[in-house]
């Protein structure tokens, strides 16, 4: 990998944060559906059961997120070399993409408190069902709308620089639409047993356009060998 550029670093770090969380969402579900939040003492059991998964898959969330960050990085610096006059919707994806991170990374913090507290010696099982449940909410439709804002400036930044194929903005358009749809599940109260609730499988489902996006991106960045990304006409 000597000599490698920036164009390709920034392929291989989006393509190992996919991987990552994919795997960990992988480990996550292996523990099964979360029992309704109306009983305390169902969420503590299922919290202490899954305790090796969670924590597995939250370990795995923190290096996929720390290894997205890397990928916005790259990707604002990519457009800015290629575009100059558009560092200002660069650096306006790049900060959408950091605020996708800082959400998550609160939501999965309190998760991990959540699942640490439950295997104590002082647990309580109200204060575990909470911590639980917020982080849940907060990684759902809330997290949705800078992932939305993001995937629509992503795809802007496409059309605009020409430094990935013009499908590829399509995707980030279409997807925005999407996701922003998928946070009017806020409205469905909080519930994971319910598809449309503000932590349902909606907000799961609504992560695949980020995915796909990304990991296009940087198989396209990944398989260019120049220093300077190829311009898309």
């Amino acid at each position: 990998m000597t000599g490698w550029s920036v164009v390709r670093w920034t392929g291989m770090l989006g393509l190992a944060s996919i991987v990552v969380q994919v795997v960990g969402d992988i480990v996550f579900s292996a523990a099964g559906l979360p029992p309704a939040f109306d009983d305390a003492k169902k969420v503590l059991t299922y919290m202490k059961s899954g305790h090796a998964l969670f924590v597995t898959s939250l370990i795995l969330f923190f290096i996929g997120l720390a290894l997205f960050l890397g990928f916005v990085a790259g990707l604002r610096s990519i457009a800015a070399a290629a575009a100059a006059d558009r560092e200002w919707l660069a650096t306006t994806t790049f900060a959408a993409g950091i605020a996708i991170a800082v959400m998550t990374f609160v939501g999965l913090g309190l998760t991990l408190a959540s699942t640490a507290i439950a295997t104590s010696h002082h647990a309580d099982a109200a204060l575990v069902r909470m911590l639980y449940e917020i982080s849940s909410v907060l990684a759902g439709a809330p997290s949705l709308v800078p992932l939305a804002f993001y995937l629509g400036a992503a795809g802007s930044l496409v059309a605009m620089t020409k430094i990935l194929p013009r499908w590829l903005a399509l995707v980030g358009w279409i997807g925005s639409v999407l996701v922003l749809i998928a946070t009017f599940s806020a409205y469905g109260g909080s519930d994971p047993a319910v598809f449309w609730s503000v932590n349902g499988f909606v907000t799961f489902i609504a992560l695949l356009p980020l995915y796909v996006w990304v990991l296009g991106a940087s198989v396209v960045f990944v398989r260019q060998k120049g220093s300077v990304a190829r311009q898309y006409r």
